[in-house]
């Protein structure tokens, strides 16, 4: 008779502490409930039209990162190149050239004793993707395109200093490469990015927007 009461007495205190739903105010019965499909519908909707109206503006940030950072690095390689020509007293050139005629690639090289030019690092040549338009100024040779950095780090090898202030061997019209976004072109924005290397070797960095 014991153990009856207390399993009675147990199980009044189960039922004080859990009341039924219907008893439950009306908004803690909606919270118990959950989301209806409209409140679901709603906040799906919202997130759309955020994704919509932020997809545009992430994507052009990518596009001017990704012009920034290529030509950064083209910046980079052609810097490195005048720090070896001047720490080994060789002269040293970025040689840019189409593989097959397709995308631009570049390497360095410097020239041997014997006239020929060989690869200075090991590593495999840069590219410059096929997405950005590619305009190189740099003296010819041959089929290729080379910026040339004597042991004095001066543009190009052979620019010397004349009586009359002038430099010979050197051009400003021949001196630059210039990475274009078509991406950026149709947004209406700086969708050049210009790197200048002039005659004491300094290499300047430009945005602009082309005409």
């Amino acid at each position: 008779m014991a153990q009856r009461l207390f399993y009675k007495e147990e199980e009044n205190q189960v039922r004080r502490k859990d009341p039924p739903m219907n008893s439950l105010p009306s908004s803690k019965r909606r919270a118990a409930a959950g989301f209806t499909m409209i409140e679901v519908l709603v906040v799906l909707g919202i997130i759309a039209i955020f994704m919509v109206v932020s997809i545009p503006s992430t994507l052009n940030v990518m596009a001017v990162r990704n012009l920034d950072n290529k030509t950064r690095e083209v910046q980079t390689f052609l810097q490195l190149t005048k720090q070896r020509a001047v720490s080994t007293k060789l002269v040293h050139r970025v040689r840019f050239y189409q593989p097959q005629g397709t995308y631009w690639a570049y390497d360095m090289e410097r020239l041997e004793a014997d006239g020929t030019w060989t690869k200075a690092i090991p590593s495999p040549p840069k590219t410059i993707p096929t997405s950005f338009n590619v305009t190189i100024t740099f003296p010819v040779m041959g089929a290729d395109r080379v910026a040339t950095f004597s042991a004095l780090g001066t543009f190009p090898a052979d620019a010397i200093f004349s009586v009359s202030g002038n430099f010979g061997a050197f051009n400003p019209n021949q001196n630059s490469i210039t990475l274009q976004s078509v991406k950026l072109q149709t947004s209406n924005q700086d969708d050049e990015r210009v790197l200048s290397i002039f005659m004491g070797g300094a290499i300047r960095y430009a945005r602009r927007r082309s005409s």
